[in-house]
Formats: C-alpha cells, sequence, structure tokens
C-alpha cells in the first residue's frame, strides 16, 4: 500500500467515528431542550436557559445539564427516612 492510498483510508475512518459522535451530540442537545421547556417552572428562568442552550451551542446543553438538571435530579431522589422530631413544637401525643 502506498502512503497516499493508506491517509485516504485514515481519513474515511475518521470521518465515519465523527458521524455517530455529531449524532450523540445532537440528540444530548436536543434532549437538553425538551427538559428545559417541560421542566422549567418559572417563565423568565425557562426563556433565559432556553437561549443559553440554542446560542451557546456545544456549550449550553452540558451546563445546563450540570447546573439544572443534575441537581434537581438529587433534590427528587432524596426522601427523608422519617420525620425530624422538633422539641419546639409541641407534641402531637400530649393533646
Amino acid at each position: 500500500m502506498t502512503h497516499q492510498l493508506l491517509a485516504v483510508i485514515l481519513a474515511d475512518a475518521g470521518g465515519l467515528l465523527l458521524l455517530p459522535v455529531g449524532l450523540l451530540v445532537l440528540a444530548f442537545w436536543i434532549w437538553m431542550i425538551v427538559d428545559c421547556a417541560k421542566y422549567e417552572t418559572e417563565g423568565t428562568t425557562k426563556i433565559i436557559w432556553l437561549l443559553i442552550i440554542l446560542l451557546a451551542g456545544i456549550i449550553g446543553a452540558p451546563l445546563y445539564f450540570f447546573v439544572r438538571k443534575a441537581p434537581r435530579q438529587k433534590r427528587a431522589a432524596y426522601q427523608s427516612p422519617t420525620p425530624v422530631h422538633q422539641p419546639w413544637h409541641k407534641d402531637e401525643r400530649l393533646k
């Protein structure tokens, strides 16, 4: 094989690797747009985050994911195992 043919084969292989990565990035970007539109509650916050995701390109979607979506999932997953007794409240059992 000549060096030119090897260079062409490697260039084509690189292009084939970029296609799935590009499709994954596009799918992630669309997922973050839909998540923001669906789960952000305040109108101005929703609009600002949508603009960040849309206009910041490749930085906007991961930024939204780590700043808004991941903390929201952690809050939803946490549930207190038992109610905490607070001594400054009257005990309901004494009534």
